[in-house]
């Protein structure tokens, strides 16, 4: 299945990623993919957070995996790619690879995201994707 919309960005493994090991812990793993999604929102003009005349909108979590198939270590550079697989009305799939500079896949990760409202004295709630939210996501760039 091809994406509907792919996003790279690059990433240095810092040292606060990284554990007693000199590896970088499994947690940074899920800050570089969530740090490449919101990169990728501000690349399509939208953000995590997003208003409307009704107030607030944003993506949260409804699951994330990851598996890692080579550590990384402090400093090393790689390139976080995202690709955009599905948009279903309510939810948004992304897969991620998190890629070593010759081209080795040492991270993989899937995002499935909800489009919801967030009420002030309320709990959030799916709704349905606006059309120019959906055409921010698709267009190709």
């Amino acid at each position: 299945m091809s994406p509907i919309a792919t996003f790279k960005h690059p990433w240095q493994v810092r040292f606060v990623d990284t554990d007693a090991s000199g590896f970088a812990h499994f947690s940074s793993y899920v800050k570089m993919m969530e740090e490449t999604e919101y990169a990728f929102l501000r690349s399509r003009g939208l953000s995590v957070v997003l208003h409307d005349q009704r107030g607030i909108l944003g993506f949260p979590r409804l699951s994330a995996s990851m598996q890692i198939h080579q550590p990384l270590r402090f400093e090393q550079q790689v390139e976080v790619r995202l690709s955009l697989f599905e948009i279903d009305g309510k939810k948004i799939v992304y897969d991620f690879e998190i890629v070593t500079d010759d081209n080795v896949a040492a991270v993989t990760g899937t995002f499935v995201v909800a489009f919801c409202r967030f009420p002030v004295s309320e709990p959030p709630y799916a709704v349905l994707i606006p059309a120019d939210v959906e055409a921010a996501l698709t267009a190709l760039k």
